[in-house]
């Protein structure tokens, strides 16, 4: 099932479940049918925080619970796991806010965390910061370019079908980029040992 047919049938559940999920292109869409009338905008706004406020806190809690043991569990975490740490190498705590711009390694980086030794208090403060600010330009982007799309094609039915479908379309883009990206990275890895 598709974003938008998603928020068609679910609403605000959709929102707070894609954003829990890592959705930036749930959240999105959902900021575009805040413009278009069909959601608020500042419901879209706090339940896309909330939903991922609690998802990067259960990925933390399931760091702390579990360590390491959860990276040899999911092999794709493992892979960013290197990522991650050089980031909170080079960042501190501060990227606990630049990871949450990073697509693909937001999940990775909030185990990290929890298996760190950063206090409980500490994350809670930075990720209720950095998810707010998150929610709120992710949501705007899709707002602004309702409006855009209104300006640029008027308040017809066919803008928002050509709305909906650039913004998939941009979403698959980037999913397509990644996957190689990821593809590349992986063909790049050394081959372990031999038996």
């Amino acid at each position: 099932m598709s974003p938008e047919a998603l928020l068609e049938r679910f609403g605000y559940l959709a929102v707070f479940l894609g954003t829990f999920l890592e959705g930036e292109a749930i959240l999105v869409i959902a900021g575009f049918f805040a413009e278009r009338g069909r959601l608020g905008v500042v419901a879209v706004t706090l339940i896309g925080f909330l939903g991922a406020y609690l998802g990067h806190f259960f990925w933390f809690w399931l760091g702390r619970r579990h360590g390491v043991r959860l990276l040899d569990r999911y092999p794709k975490m493992q892979r960013h796991f290197g990522k991650s740490i050089r980031m909170f190498e080079r960042y501190g705590v501060a990227a606990i806010i630049v990871t949450q711009w990073l697509y693909g390694l937001r999940i990775t980086c909030a185990v990290v965390v929890g298996i760190s030794k950063i206090s409980l208090i500490k994350f809670l403060i930075y990720e209720a910061i950095s998810c707010m600010i998150w929610a709120i330009g992710v949501t705007a982007l899709g707002y602004y370019f309702g409006a855009a799309v209104q300006t640029l094609l008027g308040r017809y039915e066919h803008a928002e079908k050509w709305g909906l479908l650039i913004i998939v379309l941009v979403a698959v883009a980037l999913w397509i980029r990644h996957s190689r990206r990821e593809k590349a990275a992986l063909a790049l890895e050394p081959a372990g040992p031999e038996d």
